[in-house]
C-alpha cells in the first residue's frame, strides 16, 4: 500500500466522521431552537406538552424564561456554526476524494478557504453570542464555551497545510 492510498483512505475516514459530527451539530441546533420556542411559548403564558412555567423552574436551573431563551439561542448560534464548519469541511473531503490527491491547486485553495472560515465564522458567532447576552444582562459565556483560540489555531494549521498542498501540486506539476 503506497502513501497515496493511506492519505485517501484516511480522508475517507474523515469525510464520513465530518459528516456524522455535521449531522449532530445541525439536529443539537434543531433541539436548541425548539427548546427556544418552547420558552417563547412559556414567557407568554402557554404550555407545552402540559407543561408550564411552575414545571419548567423545577426542571432548570436557569434564573428565569428570559435567562432561558438567551441560553438557548446562544447554544443555537454556536452549534449551527459548528455545523457549518463541518459541512465546509465535509465538501473540501469530498472534492479531495473526487480529485484522487490533496496535492492540486484547487485543493489547496480549498483547504485556505475552510481556514478563513475556520477563524472568521466562530469570531462572528462569538460576537453574535455577546450581543445577545449584552441585550439579556446576562454573563459573558452563557450557553456555551466561544473561545476563540482553538479556532484560530485550527485556521493557521489549516492555512499553513494548504501551503504544504499547494507546494506538493508544484512538484506533481514538476514530474509531469
Amino acid at each position: 500500500m503506497n502513501s497515496l492510498t493511506t492519505i485517501q483512505k484516511t480522508f475517507h475516514v474523515f469525510q464520513i466522521l465530518t459528516k456524522i459530527a455535521m449531522i449532530l451539530c445541525f439536529v443539537g441546533a434543531g433541539l436548541c431552537l425548539l427548546s427556544l420556542l418552547c420558552g417563547v411559548v412559556w414567557y407568554c403564558g402557554g404550555t407545552v406538552v402540559g407543561a408550564d412555567q411552575a414545571t419548567l423552574y423545577r426542571l432548570t436551573a436557569s434564573n428565569g424564561l428570559r435567562d432561558l431563551i438567551a441560553a438557548c439561542l446562544t447554544s443555537s448560534i454556536l452549534t449551527l456554526t459548528d455545523g457549518v464548519l463541518f459541512a465546509f469541511a465535509m465538501r473540501y473531503f469530498m472534492a479531495e476524494q473526487a480529485d484522487g490527491t490533496p496535492f492540486t491547486q484547487q485543493g489547496a485553495v480549498r483547504i485556505r478557504r475552510l481556514g478563513i472560515r475556520t477563524i472568521v465564522l466562530p469570531m462572528v458567532a462569538a460576537v453574535l453570542c455577546a450581543i445577545v447576552c449584552s441585550l439579556c444582562d446576562l454573563p459573558r459565556n452563557t450557553g456555551g464555551d466561544w473561545n476563540g483560540f482553538f479556532s484560530i489555531a485550527l485556521g493557521i494549521g489549516l492555512i499553513l497545510t494548504s501551503l504544504i498542498f499547494r507546494y506538493g501540486a508544484d512538484l506533481e506539476e514538476r514530474v509531469k
